[in-house]
């Protein structure tokens, strides 16, 4: 076989696995999402605003502890120009060390951890929670690899298995009346039983060990990424926290639902962006014409899902709420009305942060982190202070809109200098036509009535139009994603190849070739 047709296999081949590994992501994400939005629909009608707002404090002090529990060293795995073989024992050993140090930290200061953020009941919900953050260093290794080989179908496989046990469990202990604990025993359940098939999925199994010359290396990647994943997950709770200790767990329960079903395009394209973009904007290296037409294709897919989502959340938010969760839940409309907004950009911004991190610039997500924190936490302290909830809701969509996401601009363009003019002609299309199709479900829905006809009313018109709309500019998508396959790829075998890479030849080997 002569080096070009061994060249275009290889590239071929690499391209099906990014497809694949977005396809089964997606899906996975939405099944998911699907199944817990009706298990929770039927959990919040057992417990009170106040239990779900003490589990919200455990898990703020969850999130941020293992934001940083395996150090952010999973990526070095994920990232397509390191070679597990070398990498992995030492990420496994130091993962595990960082996790169980920072689980017992967790465990022994969670009565002081949950007086400060608010509610003392959230002290038993926190000791809980940190199993979980050291099972996360357990299962470093098994999850980072199946991300960095696309195979997503096998992480959902292990949600299926863990997602009937893990709601069983969680119904069974809110019936029981443990409010807040039920939660966080039905996480630690679910992540104990992924996380052990996604172990038992995995071809290749590294045991914990320490190769010296590997450590600064890995370390100098990891560390700063964890500490862009601290001030993520910092300043993403922040508003619990402010909100916790200003207005107490009931009303942070309700802010809590509105943020969490405002969260659903995010959630949906998160997972998929966060395991499929950022290797596969690694393996495009320095290759510019690559990168410029995968951010065009990704943003243009991101936008298409999210903005739609969004725009139909604000329109349809009362009767959602209404419908899903009952007339106990109904003030958390408002929020989620101002939420859905911030749910849409976000996405945005994150596909640019894992372009960042897929190109090696984690410092940049890092100074985009900082100033969204300092930006956004005296900015939600002073507008709870003088409007409550909604006054948190509008200091979000506020500060992503104004000062993140042009941060984040800013750094894309010290690599990709059209990243701007790329984003906009990117949204614009699907950010008009979802702003129509919003404005035709809100009116439907009130033609129709506030209940479940209203609901389902508003959503099928506004689906409608949006899908009409948005039908040419899927049509012209569409016809580019074959063409030029071999060039768009082409540097990424190069830069394989000159290091030495053994990866295109097991990837050929795996599908007989």
């Amino acid at each position: 076989m002569t080096e070009g047709a061994n060249r275009t296999q290889a590239i071929e081949t690499l391209e099906r696995h990014v497809l694949r590994g977005a396809m089964w992501s997606g899906v996975n994400t939405l099944l998911m999402k699907v199944a817990n939005i009706a298990v929770m629909a039927t959990v919040v009608r057992i417990i009170t605003p106040e239990d779900f707002g003490v589990f919200a404090i455990a898990l703020v002090v969850h999130a941020v502890v293992s934001s940083i529990g395996e150090l952010g060293l999973s990526s070095c795995i994920a990232r397509r120009d390191l070679e597990p073989d070398k990498v992995a024992p030492t990420v496994a050993l130091l993962s595990l060390i960082s996790s169980f140090v920072l689980a017992l930290g967790m465990a022994f200061a969670a009565e002081p951890l949950a007086v400060a953020l608010g509610s003392s009941n959230a002290a038993e919900p926190i000791r809980v929670l940190s199993i979980s953050v050291f099972l996360g260093g357990v299962f470093t290794v098994p999850g980072a690899l199946l991300v960095r080989d696309f195979r997503q179908d096998k992480v959902l496989l292990a949600g299926g298995v863990a997602f009937l046990p893990m709601n069983a469990l969680l119904l069974l202990l809110a019936m029981a009346g443990d409010g807040a604990m039920a939660f966080a025993w039905s996480r630690v359940a679910g992540q104990l039983i992924s996380g052990i098939v996604m172990a038992m999925s995995v071809k290749l199994r590294y045991w914990p060990g320490l190769d010296s010359t590997q450590v600064i290396p890995i370390l100098r990647f990891g560390l700063p990424l964890a500490g862009a994943n601290l001030l993520s997950y910092v300043l993403l709770n922040a508003d619990y926290a402010i909100i916790a200790r200003s207005l107490g767990p009931g009303e942070l329960g309700i802010y809590m639902l509105a943020f969490t079903v405002a969260s659903w395009s995010t959630s949906v394209l998160s997972t998929t962006i966060n395991s499929v973009a950022m290797p596969a904007f690694s393996a495009r290296g320095s290759d510019t014409a690559g990168l410029q037409l995968m951010l065009k294709r990704a943003a243009t897919l991101v936008a298409s899902i999210a903005f739609p989502i969004g725009a139909m959340t604000v329109a349809l938010a009362h009767p959602l709420i209404s419908v899903l969760y009952g007339d106990a839940w109904v003030r958390a409309a408002p929020l989620l009305s101002v939420l859905a907004v911030y749910g849409a950009v976000f996405s945005l911004s994150l596909l640019m942060s894992n372009l960042l991190v897929g190109t090696g610039r984690s410092q940049a997500v890092i100074a985009v982190q900082a100033f969204w924190i300092v930006s956004l936490v005296p900015a939600v302290a002073l507008s709870v202070s003088i409007s409550g909830l909604i006054g948190a809701a509008y200091a979000h969509v506020a500060v992503i809109i104004l000062i993140v996401l042009p941060a984040y601009v800013f750094f894309v363009r010290r690599l990709l200098p059209s990243a701007a003019s790329i984003l906009f002609t990117s949204a614009r299309l699907p950010f008009a036509w979802a702003v129509a199709a919003g404005v035709c479900a809100a009116w439907v829905s009130a033609l129709t009535g506030q209940g479940i006809l209203g609901l389902l009313a508003g959503s099928l018109a506004g689906g409608l139009i949006y899908t009409i709309l948005m039908l040419p500019t899927v049509r012209k998508l569409l016809p580019e994603l074959p063409s030029g396959k071999v060039k768009r790829l082409a540097e990424c075998y190069d830069r394989l190849k000159e290091t030495g890479s053994s990866k295109v030849a097991d990837i050929r080997n795996r599908h007989g070739k």
